[in-house]
């Protein structure tokens, strides 16, 4: 058996998803929208500023509060589908990565 090989069907398999199928289309969707993927984009950058420059226990609350500031963009339905379609997909690869652990110590 050959690891790399596996992990293409893996990724494949991804691919394959309803879920990946799903935010991709979703994503797409989004980026058609300049001002909205400009704002995503914004939101995503000051996101992960607040996760390199503050301690978990922080960076929960400014997250909290970046999320406020963007309640209403967050509504849109495009940014909402996003969301929910990349919740999904996450939710996924959690499921799988416990799969793979599972098995792994068994």
């Amino acid at each position: 058996m050959n690891i790399n090989e596996k992990a293409k069907e893996l990724a494949f398999c991804i691919r394959s998803s309803n879920e990946f199928k799903s935010m991709n289309k979703a994503k797409k969707e989004l980026d058609k929208n300049a001002s909205l993927k400009k704002q995503f984009d914004e939101y995503v950058k000051k996101k992960n500023l607040i996760y390199s420059r503050y301690k978990i226990e922080d960076a929960s609350k400014k997250i909290s509060q970046l999320n406020r500031e963007y309640d209403k963009f967050f509504n849109n339905p495009l940014v909402c589908n996003y969301m929910k379609s990349n919740r999904s997909f996450n939710t996924m690869m959690e499921n799988l990565y416990k799969q793979i652990e599972n098995e792994l110590t068994k």
